[in-house]
């Protein structure tokens, strides 16, 4: 009988908020895209594309966001470091 694996999510507060990464996984062919679920106070978002270097978010719908209405694209990002 094995042990099972730990799982957590990767939490923070924002703006009086619990945001947290449920599932995410960085682009292989651009380095400033990834593909992430979070959660915003317990309510799990819908899988979307953020692309940290244009600072938009897009939905499985293709709907375009900006960063700024948008809580949880800070926290995805703040993984992101320019390479210069």
């Amino acid at each position: 009988m094995g042990v099972a694996p730990a799982y957590a999510d990767f939490c923070r507060q924002v703006d009086g908020h619990r945001i947290c990464i449920v599932d995410i996984k960085r682009s292989a062919k651009n380095y400033w895209q990834y593909q992430a679920v979070v959660s915003n106070d317990g309510i799990e978002s819908p899988p979307a594309s953020y692309d940290c270097r244009e600072r938009l978010i897009t939905d499985l719908a293709g709907t375009l966001t900006s960063f700024r209405s948008r809580k949880d694209a800070q926290f995805v990002c703040s993984l992101y470091r320019r390479r210069g």
